[in-house]
């Protein structure tokens, strides 16, 4: 990899396991408090156990971000054997996972040694440029650059995906609730995006066939039909499963072909809890920006 001159830190959001089994990234759990028991995402909770306690939860699940105390432990055990530390987050907009990187960087930290990255993203999303910039270091790019670099991915990427209802957003305060028009029905499927690190409601189309067509026709729309992506679909749920499925089936349909670096992850308790559990959504960019191979 990158050897140890930069470690590397991320949150269990970004689904990096999922994504590169065996990589070297350090990941830090966020919690989920449920019925006042407070449970980290990953090591002591699963997705599927998620939902299976939440079919039982007598309140709605609350999420925490790591703590700033969690932070520096991590920071200062990882300095003792490298120069440098590279942390990569969820959206600042949607987590204080991000501040609270920077505050304990802050803490540990009086000569520039930790760079803290807002992706502006969530999910394997975040995973996604967690693994460009880890080519990226592996290259012989310095931190500095890299977190730049990053940046101006991020900028280039969209990101689209389409949940069975917004009532887990809304409830959980991550998207902002609107007047709609006309009735909703059964078959109501909500497309939304990620702008500026915030969640906006894109449309509303009807059916499971229908809102997978939409997201791939939006990434048409953006990209074109021909240029190589790399991108990465997000899956909750059997129903989001196969639809991940479908999804990635429909994009590589396109003239651009397996030219397309293709990955796929599940979006794990912490997420889940905002969204629900029928998900697919898909995190793009051009290829020519990627460092990544495969």
């Amino acid at each position: 990899m990158n050897g140890p001159r930069t470690a590397l830190v991320t949150d269990t959001t970004a689904a990096i396991e999922s994504l590169a089994p065996g990589s070297s990234w350090t990941v830090v759990p966020l919690e989920l408090e449920i019925d006042g028991r407070t449970y980290r995402e990953g090591p002591e909770l699963s997705a599927g156990e998620f939902h299976q306690l939440l079919q039982h939860a007598n309140a709605p699940p609350v999420t925490l971000p790591p703590s700033i105390d969690a932070f520096v432990e991590t920071f200062e055990g990882l300095l003792e054997g490298a120069e440098r530390v590279l942390a990569v987050h969820l959206s600042g907009e949607l987590s204080q996972t991000v501040e609270h990187a920077r505050a304990a960087a802050r803490r540990v930290d009086g000569e520039g040694r930790v760079r803290v990255v807002d992706s502006r993203l969530a999910g394997a999303a975040t995973g996604l440029l967690c693994l460009e910039a880890e080519a990226r270091l592996a290259a012989g790019e310095g931190v500095d650059e890299v977190a730049a670099a990053l940046e101006s991915l991020v900028e280039r990427s969209l990101v689209y995906f389409s949940v069975y209802t917004l009532d887990y957003l809304y409830l959980g305060g991550r998207l902002e609730r609107m007047p709609r028009t006309g009735a909703a029905t059964e078959a109501d499927r909500p497309i939304l995006t990620m702008r500026d690190g915030r969640l906006a409601l894109v449309e509303r189309v009807i059916g499971e066939t229908t809102r997978v067509e939409r997201m791939a026709e939006l990434v048409e729309e953006r990209f074109g039909r021909e240029e190589p992506l790399g991108a990465v679909c997000v899956h909750a749920g059997p129903q989001g499963q196969e639809a991940a499925r479908m999804l990635e089936e429909r994009v590589r349909s396109a003239p651009r072909g397996n030219a397309t670096l293709w990955r796929r992850a599940p979006l794990g308790p912490v997420l889940c809890a905002h969204t629900g559990f029928d998900v697919c959504g898909v995190a793009a960019y051009p290829r020519a920006a990627s460092r990544l191979v495969g």
